[in-house]
């Protein structure tokens, strides 16, 4: 492979983003990796070179560039330009960074990416600060067309469905229509007025409330912008994210001539540079080794003798002695017995004191051993029908001499139960891994649908990553308050992927 993998970037329900160096042409790129589990998945698999295709036929200083598709490792890759900067995203969470002028750069830079798109028919249908990167001269650039779509007839998505990011999405989206380029301009709109103030104006604790509140937006409701702006800008604000798009800019080229009429504040603003606010990661590291070293030495100073003999007690209940690691990678693995009967996802565990455990506090017993308890993912860990807590685990459990059962419960697996054999001294690792006996699902709804399986709420459509499910027989219900529900029932295959589309009627 002709490229070195510097670091991992981010990671999504799809995808993983690395930062590699090219050794053809010597240059940094980044490098977004469809997951090898879905590689085979021929749905996933168009889906994602439909958004390279997309992304390389613009050619924008606005737009991230695509410039190759390849395999990593027998999964699709796209390499793309790598933007020296930060996204937009992490940007206004830094207070001092929403500015005005910054405001009204994100709109300009990005118009004229979308201008860019447009021309070649393809929308963006995902436009939010997480997906804008603002390189060190300032120039913003949109990216991931993850979402994009060409808009002549395709059969790639199903008609209607709810595509985009709640808190981003054009009114019109949740009554089912198909989106054109003025969804774009909603979401832009959106997303300046985060840039301005640090406000999602249509966030909400469940998707539900994040579409009520874009179905009952009015234009009026960003008037209390101006004293931060101007009258101008939020007349242009109002007219980008009419909740009516008649009522919106009929294009990006219609946006950006309003934008600059009248020297409309992008055009006579310069481009923020951000080299300032950002510090190199090791002058950071040195200030926090620094900062650390001056509070230990406080608090060393301040602890009398008796208190950091109390303390190194302590220590010893809740800390590996580290000078074992060695012999405990070691240690030869542990023989674990599965339990053939195991209690049913959802039964409860009675809850009773586990008499062979060591209870934290007291010193351990000469006749015993430690038990490192690890899960993928999380797990509720009941030893010997007791609660001890949730994965990840403080530390490793000290248990006296014999057979201990181990229970591992998550909610959208059976339990997995395990017995180890301590001995004198042993230091054991116990692991559970639910998704080792685990598949897919993935619900593409039209308009949308609240989705639970086995009547538990998992998630709402459209998904940002697939369901995670056990293996077998599940009741799916889908629900919308205004049609009525839709049920079920599924076979999820280990390791595999049940795609369902769906559509309301009335």
């Amino acid at each position: 492979m002709p490229f070195t993998i510097e670091a991992t970037i981010s990671e999504s329900s799809t995808t993983r983003v690395y930062r590699a160096y090219d050794e053809t042409l010597h240059r940094r790129v980044l490098l977004k990796v469809l997951h090898r589990h879905l590689a085979h998945d021929e749905q996933v698999r168009q889906r994602f070179v439909r958004e390279a295709r997309a992304c390389a036929a613009l050619r924008s200083e606005y737009i991230v560039q695509v410039y190759d598709l390849t395999e990593v490792e027998g999964a699709p890759a796209i390499v793309m330009e790598f933007v020296d900067g930060r996204s937009l995203k992490e940007l206004i969470e830094d207070e001092s960074q929403r500015t005005f002028t910054l405001a009204s750069t994100v709109a300009l830079h990005v118009l004229r990416g979308l201008s860019a798109a447009h021309g070649q028919q393809i929308i963006h249908r995902d436009v939010k600060p997480g997906n804008i990167m603002v390189d060190v001269n300032g120039t913003v650039k949109l990216s991931d067309f993850g979402l994009a779509r060409i808009s002549l007839p395709s059969t790639m998505t199903t008609e209607g469905m709810l595509v985009g990011t709640p808190a981003y999405i054009a009114p019109e989206q949740i009554l089912g229509e198909q989106p054109d380029v003025r969804a774009d301009m909603f979401s832009l709109g959106a997303t300046v007025v985060e840039t301005l103030s640090g406000e999602r104006i249509f966030e909400g604790a469940t998707y539900s409330e994040c579409l009520n509140k874009v179905s009952s937006f009015r234009a009026e409701m960003l008037d209390r912008f101006v004293p931060t702006s101007s009258a101008e800008f939020v007349a242009f604000l109002k007219r980008l994210m009419h909740p009516d798009k008649r009522q919106r800019f009929a294009s990006a080229d219609e946006a950006l001539a309003a934008l600059h009429f009248k020297g409309n504040v992008a055009s006579a603003v310069p481009s923020p540079r951000l080299t300032k606010s950002w510090v190199r990661p090791s002058r950071i590291a040195a200030s926090l080794v620094i900062a650390a070293a001056a509070i230990y030495g406080v608090n060393l100073f301040a602890l009398r003798p008796q208190q950091l003999q109390q303390v190194n007690k302590s220590a010893i209940m809740l800390l590996p002695d580290t000078s074992k690691q060695s012999a405990f990678a070691q240690q030869p693995v542990v023989t674990l017995s599965e339990e053939s009967a195991l209690p049913r996802k959802g039964e409860k565990v009675k809850e009773k004191s586990a008499a062979k455990a060591a209870p934290v506090g007291t010193t351990i017993s000469t006749d015993s051993g430690s038990v490192t308890i690890t899960s993928t993912p999380w797990a509720k860990v009941y030893l010997d029908n007791s609660l001890i807590g949730e994965t990840p685990l403080a530390a490793p459990v000290s248990l006296a001499s014999g057979s201990h059962t181990i229970v591992f419960t998550h909610p959208s697996f059976e339990p997995v139960v395990k017995t180890v054999s301590v001995s004198l001294g042993s230091q054991l690792h116990v692991d559970c891994n639910f998704l080792s006996n685990a598949g897919f699902l993935n619900c593409a709804v039209s308009p949308w649908a609240e989705i639970y399986v086995d009547d538990i709420y998992r998630d709402t459509t459209p998904l940002d990553k697939s369901v995670v499910l056990s293996a077998g027989k599940h009741h799916v219900r889908l629900h919308n308050p205004a049609f009525q529900d839709i049920r079920q029932e599924i076979t999820i295959v280990p390791h595999d992927t049940l795609h369902l589309s769906i559509s309301f009627s009335r």
